[in-house]
């Protein structure tokens, strides 16, 4: 498969945002290495904007299921209606036993997870309601599989308290964080909300951040040294064989 390599490269300095960010960092640098190379050579067949669009509509404007699910099938590639529709379904479950809608919602922000000087991974909820007189921020993800280990939710809760939940507004927030996994619950496999409130998990100490980050900078690096290595080998390769010629087009009935 070719590849633009200059734009796989330029991909390595835009992390993507918070929960997608910690999926790849692993506990060493080999296995985060290769966790980096996958994403950026990845392209992801769908994606979950439109689900997430109908649920803060929902939570803001109050729409109905139907108009959810409009929202979330109408757009976005085909590939990714069906993953859309559910999770709006398995939201709306959810909500009706918390209401979120029910309250006003708050203007914000997207803040950023400082990696380095000229890295960082955007840190934003989807929502921010009011709640019995406080701001609650609501961080939702679209993942179909939860499989992220204890240290990755501490990293996930880590790095959203140091970029989002640290500001003034927020310090004494409940924040949740909204999943909706598919869950075997013996008769069938259906998404189910896996809600986190803000405490449930502890957070990293300074030097396990420290520690975290470093090992993703320097895995980083490696993935740019795979991703040089490659282009120049693909570079040589190209060299070698000459620039492709393209096959004869077919002579059209209408040429003169």
């Amino acid at each position: 498969m070719a590849f633009d390599y200059l734009k796989l490269l330029a991909k390595l300095d835009r992390p993507p945002s918070g929960p997608n960010w910690v999926r790849f960092v692993q506990d060493d640098v080999v296995r985060t290495t290769k966790s980096i190379v996958s994403f950026v050579k990845g392209s992801p067949r769908f994606t979950y904007s439109s689900g997430y669009v109908a649920i803060k509509d929902r939570i803001q404007l109050g729409i109905n299921l139907e108009t959810a699910l409009a929202v979330a099938t109408h757009s976005g590639a085909p590939a990714g209606r069906k993953q859309n529709e559910d999770l709006v379904k398995s939201f709306f479950e959810h909500d009706e036993e918390r209401r979120y809608a029910a309250h006003n919602f708050v203007e914000f922000g997207k803040e950023w997870f400082r990696v380095s000087r000229d890295v960082a991974v955007p840190i934003s909820p989807l929502c921010v309601i009011r709640e019995q007189g406080k701001f609650v921020p609501l961080f939702v993800c679209g993942w179909s599989e939860l499989n992220l280990t204890d240290f990755q939710r501490r990293l996930l809760v880590t790095i959203c308290e140091d970029a989002f939940l640290s500001l003034t507004d927020y310090q004494s927030s409940p924040a949740e964080f909204l999943f909706f996994p598919k869950v075997d619950d013996g008769s069938e496999v259906k998404r189910t909300a896996e809600v986190w409130k803000r405490g449930d998990y502890d957070l990293l100490e300074d030097q396990d951040l420290n520690a975290a980050v470093e090992i993703f900078l320097q895995s980083r690096e490696l993935a740019r040294q795979i991703l040089l290595k490659e282009m120049a080998e693909d570079a040589e390769r190209r060299r070698r064989e000459g620039p492709s010629v393209p096959p004869p087009r077919p002579r059209d009935l209408f040429d003169d």
